[in-house]
């Protein structure tokens, strides 16, 4: 008795036996695989024929753009379509081509894909708002090859975030930023300030839409950002649906646990009216109009501050484009290659690459004095209710001082 499927899988063996051995043959008499488009053309031809399928249609790509077209750009042209210095593009070339996270070979029977042309595709994608496609046409890469490039090197930047992603461990560190604050509006000891991002994303593959509607009915994640006097980020959390409250994602957010300790009672953040009044993480006075003209000055200089965190977060969407708005399917990629952004950010203000935010920052200012959002009443157990009222009295003790010692200046 025959046996269709045996028949079918042993001419399906011959076959593929066939195509092997003549694209040895083939491959042992040409050199021609390093100049061929991102598949091997010859190997792909046979492949197409043992299927009984047509020759592949070769698809039009531009060729040599990082080497005919970049290489001549001028530093000034250089920055304004990647939006970083040259010499900034090419410490990251080189960090990247010497890391575990570099794969030249994207496969069997294709061309090497240069750590150069990926980093720079990567920073192209990053600057501007490109499709996939378009990325992977400029570029000379298939779709599949630059999907898998960006992996590699979105798993780069996340590998190396908590180096150049760090909050202040030492006593050293943590005076010079303190002192970095202080001289913006007089007050002391604050070693970061802290806010929430919205990031405008697509509804994510298989989830509920409304989950990640925020207060202005837009989808989108939130970060949750710290960074110092310098506009660099010292500790990011990001992938939290923006339904959620600043607050929640806070008390959710590893760094929360980890303050007190941090801070010792000495050190502290500046937050706006979302976050918990504690010694650790001052807010400002809730403005109910009977405020003390100590109380206003101290709102104020805290306003003046924590300014900081909302300009690293212009800065940052200002310059790397692509934040405008996230067209990835998956939350887990959303979250990595906003993670790859901040460390990028971190990288350019280390490397003296700096970038102007667009908009006013007295305008941020009063954004900061008037936009404070109030902190959502929850339900908690009696013994942490009572926690709770603890630490918030040690924090308005202290914002007492810091605006009593303010007043005197």
């Amino acid at each position: 008795m025959s046996n269709p499927g045996g028949n079918l899988l042993h001419g399906v063996v011959q076959a593929a036996v066939q195509v092997v051995s003549s694209y040895l043959m083939c491959a042992s008499s040409s050199s021609s695989s390093s100049e061929s488009d991102s598949d091997d053309p010859v190997f792909e031809d046979l492949m197409f024929k043992a299927c009984g399928r047509k020759d592949r249609q070769k698809r039009h790509r531009v060729e040599n753009f990082v080497e005919d077209v970049v290489a001549k750009y001028s530093d000034e042209e250089f920055r304004r379509n990647f939006r970083l210095k040259r010499s900034t593009a090419e410490h990251l070339v080189s960090r990247y081509e010497g890391s575990e996270f570099y794969v030249a070979n994207a496969g069997v029977g294709r061309k090497n894909v240069p750590a150069k042309q990926q980093m720079l595709s990567f920073l192209w994608f990053c600057a501007n708002k490109n499709s996939y496609r378009e990325i992977a046409n400029m570029f000379n890469m298939c779709e599949a090859t630059y999907f898998r490039c960006l992996e590699n090197i979105l798993n780069f930047f996340c590998d190396i975030s908590s180096i150049v992603i760090r909050f202040p461990e030492s006593e050293e560190e943590k005076q010079q930023v303190a002192a970095g604050f202080k001289g913006i509006a007089g007050i002391d000891n604050v070693i970061g300030a802290i806010d929430g991002c919205y990031i405008s994303i697509r509804k994510p593959a298989n989830k509920i839409r409304s989950t990640y509607i925020n207060r202005h009915d837009m989808v989108s994640i939130t970060l949750q950002g710290i960074c110092d006097s310098k506009r660099r980020f010292i500790d990011v959390c990001v992938g939290s649906p923006s339904r959620i409250h600043d607050s929640r994602i806070f008390s959710l957010s590893p760094i929360s646990d980890q303050l007190q300790e941090k801070c010792y009672g000495r050190y502290h953040l500046l937050g706006d009216a979302a976050y918990p009044l504690r010694d650790y993480l001052i807010t400002p006075f809730k403005d109910y109009g009977n405020l003390t003209a100590k109380q206003v000055k101290f709102n104020l200089a805290h306003s003046q501050t924590r300014v900081r965190i909302e300009n690293t977060f212009g800065i940052m969407k200002n310059r790397f484009r692509q934040l405008m708005r996230l067209d990835f399917f998956r939350v887990e990629r959303m979250s990595k290659f906003v993670l790859a952004c901040c460390t990028l950010h971190n990288l350019c203000i280390d490397l003296g690459d700096e970038w102007e935010e667009e908009d006013d920052e007295e305008e941020d200012v009063l954004r900061a004095y008037q936009g404070e959002r109030n902190t959502p009443t929850t339900s908690v157990s009696g013994s942490q209710a009572a926690r709770n009222a603890a630490l918030r009295r040690l924090g308005e003790l202290k914002r007492e001082s810091i605006a009593n010692n303010l007043s005197s200046r």
